[in-house]
């Protein structure tokens, strides 16, 4: 029977004298993740795809070849809601009054009071320079 990719994965890692917490300070990987994928166990990714992305990013980081894992796992795109282990343990967070009460703001006038003094100035400016051109003082 053929060693399975995490099998070979683990080997390696064993092999260069590294730790689970070694590789995942390396890769920015967490723990969890590097010993699901040292098992074979893909259930606790969000998606195949970040599972591709990981198992990748670990084989490289070892040096081992996952092209023929991550390539199977191609076609294994179409997770359910239910699978998603972070929409399942996440409950969803109420929303405070304050966090409605910005949604119905009117949006801030600031800005055009900002831009309403800069034109003040400028024409006040303008005028002292004409009236001194004016008086023949400059």
């Amino acid at each position: 029977m053929a060693e399975s990719i995490g099998s070979k994965l683990r080997k390696a890692r064993l092999e260069r004298g590294l730790t689970i917490e070694d590789v995942a300070q390396s890769t920015r990987i967490r723990p969890d993740k590097l010993a699901a994928l040292e098992t074979d166990d893909y259930s606790s990714f969000p998606s195949m795809a970040y599972c591709r992305g990981f198992l990748a990013m670990y084989g490289k980081h070892l040096g081992v070849d996952v092209s023929m894992e991550t390539r199977s796992m191609e076609g294994h795109n179409a997770l359910h809601t239910k699978e998603y282990q972070y929409i399942k343990n996440s409950p969803v967070p109420p929303l405070s009054e304050d966090s409605v009460a910005a949604q119905e703001r009117s949006p801030s006038v600031m800005p055009l009071l900002i831009f309403g003094g800069i034109i003040v100035v400028a024409v006040i400016v303008l005028w002292v320079l004409l009236t001194v051109r004016r008086l023949g003082l400059g």
